[in-house]
Parts: C-alpha cells; structure tokens; sequence
C-alpha cells in the first residue's frame, strides 16, 4: 500500500473516531461538520476529501468492519455448504465480530441508528447478488429469514450486554433453524 493511501485511511479513521466521539455527546442529527473536525483532529478538506455526509462516514465504518471479517474469513476459509457446523461457525465469527465492535455498536443503537445499520447490511446483500447473478437462487426467502433473524438476535444480544458467548448465541440460532435450512435435509412442506 502506498503512502498517500495509508495516511488517506489514517485520516478516515481519525474522522470515523472524530464521529463516534461527537455521537457519545449528541444526537446523529446534531451532528455538524465544524465539531466533528475538530473532534477527528482534520482539517475540513481532508473531511470533504474523503465523505459526503454524516452518514457516509457511519457506512465507511460499517464497510471496515465486513471487509475485516472477510479478510478473517479467508484466514481461517469455512466451507460454503450449509450444515449446522458450517452455520454455528459463521454465526460464531459473526458474533464475535460484534462483540468487537460492542461499545461503537451499542452507542449506536442507543442513538436510533440500527436501522441504519440494518440497511447497511441489506444493500451490502443486494450488492453481493449483484456481483453474483449465478447464485440467483442462492438468496432465497430461507436466506432473508436468517439474515433478518440473525441480526436482530445479535442486536438484542448486544442490548441485554452480551452476557452469553459468540459460541452459545451460534448454538441458539443454529437450533432454531428448521432442517429444511441446511444442505441435504428434506422439508416438509405439508
């Protein structure tokens, strides 16, 4: 990686830090561009080099945070079928991931931004069957069930504090999965 391009994330970072700061402070809403400088440590250009809006810095955040656990994913690659091994790990690693992130993630919540970060994650869906139109029949209604079901799982998690580990919130959604979910299961249909 070149120079320019580490201090370019540097600064965003330190704009991203800037943002939470502010966030702990006020409301999502009230937050200006004049405070959030001064809180990230930037000048204003260097912020309008690299964001739009408020909100584009809480989807740079967002956007780090899924690029960091598929660059994790690839370390340690689970296999693509889904078997309730292969799902209890990757709901796992996604606990985990959260629980990372707990103290940012709860701020955000408690300010109204989860269905923020909601939509995150579902246009980063669309965006992956876009990228991927052989897997069409891939993303089906069983696939939005879990996603939709997950994430609110792992929300509610985080709010009760996190008590249980990645390990046994991944046990509770893989047990709630009916058999027709996984690879080489019937389902019943009548």
């Amino acid at each position: 990686m070149k120079f320019g391009q580490q201090e370019n994330i540097r600064v965003k970072q330190q704009i991203v830090d800037g943002f939470f700061e502010q966030l702990k402070e006020q409301p999502f809403s009230e937050i200006r561009v004049a405070q959030l400088i001064k809180s990230a440590g930037v000048a204003r250009v260097s912020y309008y080099r690299n964001f739009d809006s408020i909100e584009d810095i809480l989807t740079f955040y967002l956007t780090c945070l899924v690029t960091q656990h598929h660059e994790q994913e690839k370390k340690s690659p689970i296999p693509h079928n889904r078997t309730r091994e292969t799902m209890k790990m990757r709901f796992t690693t996604a606990f985990v991931a959260f629980k990372n992130q707990e103290e940012r993630f709860m701020l955000l919540i408690d300010r109204g931004l989860s269905s923020h970060i909601y939509e995150f994650f579902v246009d980063f869906g669309e965006i992956i069957k876009a990228k991927h139109p052989e897997k069409k029949n891939h993303f089906t209604y069983k696939h939005i069930f879990v996603f939709g079901a997950s994430f609110h799982v792992m929300m509610a998690w985080l709010q009760n504090g996190a008590k249980e580990s990645p390990e046994e919130m991944a046990d509770f959604l893989v047990n709630t999965l009916p058999d027709s979910f996984f690879d080489n299961q019937k389902s019943v249909k009548e």
